[in-house]
């Protein structure tokens, strides 16, 4: 009889050893498991809409800056600021001073407004020296305020960001923005951006929104947005009047009617034209 019970007792512990080794069994089990989720970002690509396009006075044919609620446009050796409807209300002219002018400086190209100046480049007729001028107004009165001379062949547009950095282009057509302070008469260069392909005939630049607007008089007078941490390129299109008008300078400022406000001529030189852009980023 013991014999008996010692055998039944065996037998129930072997299922019981059974059932829990196997994975169909009443007993519930838990095993664990690792996912990993993986997310591609798709890059930005950037598009630029036309909203709107006014005639302005023939004389407002080189650069353009927004002050407050009136534009500062530039043309050879004049300034002139105009009001709602691009109503002129003051004007410089000649702007530079003479002995600038005895130099052969005679070219005001697009400037940008910072800290209650107008930031403008000259040009000497000379574009092999390698030498050329960034000078600086008075945003409000216009009064002539200094200069200093820089090391470029050409300087058809400067721009200044909220760091005080003057961003320009050696040559009319390039691959590579230059940077520079300016402290009293002395100017300290910067490490430049190479940008990830060369534009040609530039004519304007702004800096807004982590980028420098550029705009050109290429074969469909093209703006362009360059990232200022990579140099990426990229084109948004035609600011129109190609290829037989010129584009000119450009302005970076949020406005009902876009950020992006550019200057171009028509195949006769007269009207110029200011043509307004919105901006967006959307997944490419």
């Amino acid at each position: 009889m013991r014999g008996v019970l010692v055998a039944v007792f065996v037998l129930a512990l072997v299922a019981a050893c059974s059932s829990d080794d196997d994975p169909s069994a009443d007993a519930t089990s838990t095993t664990a498991s690792t996912s990993t989720t993986t997310t591609t970002t798709r890059p930005l690509h950037w598009v630029a809409q036309r909203t709107r396009e006014t005639a302005v006075a023939g004389r407002y044919r080189q650069g353009l800056a927004r002050d407050g609620d009136t534009y500062l446009f530039t043309t050879d050796n004049a300034i002139f600021r105009t009001g709602t409807g691009f109503t002129e209300t003051q004007s410089l002219l000649p702007a530079l001073p003479t002995d600038l002018s005895a130099q052969g400086y005679d070219h005001i190209g697009d400037g940008d407004v910072a800290d209650g100046r107008l930031w403008v480049p000259v040009e000497k007729e000379d574009k092999t020296s390698g030498q050329q001028l960034t000078a600086w107004f008075d945003a409000k009165t216009l009064a002539y305020m200094g200069s200093v001379t820089v090391a470029q062949h050409h300087n058809s547009f400067v721009t200044v960001d909220d760091d005080g950095v003057v961003w320009s282009t050696d040559q009319f057509d390039d691959d590579t923005l230059l940077r520079y302070r300016v402290d009293g008469t002395t100017v300290q260069q910067l490490d430049p951006l190479k940008m990830d392909r060369k534009l040609v005939h530039i004519q304007g630049g702004d800096v807004a929104d982590g980028a420098i607007w550029l705009s050109t008089d290429d074969d469909h007078n093209g703006i362009y947005r360059v990232d200022t941490e990579t140099g990426k390129v990229t084109d948004l299109g035609s600011m129109g009047h190609a290829p037989d008008g010129e584009g000119e300078g450009i302005d970076a400022t949020d406005l009902p009617s876009g950020l992006l406000h550019v200057l171009v001529t028509d195949e006769h030189s007269v009207p110029m034209y200011v043509v307004d852009f919105n901006v967006h980023s959307e997944p490419g």
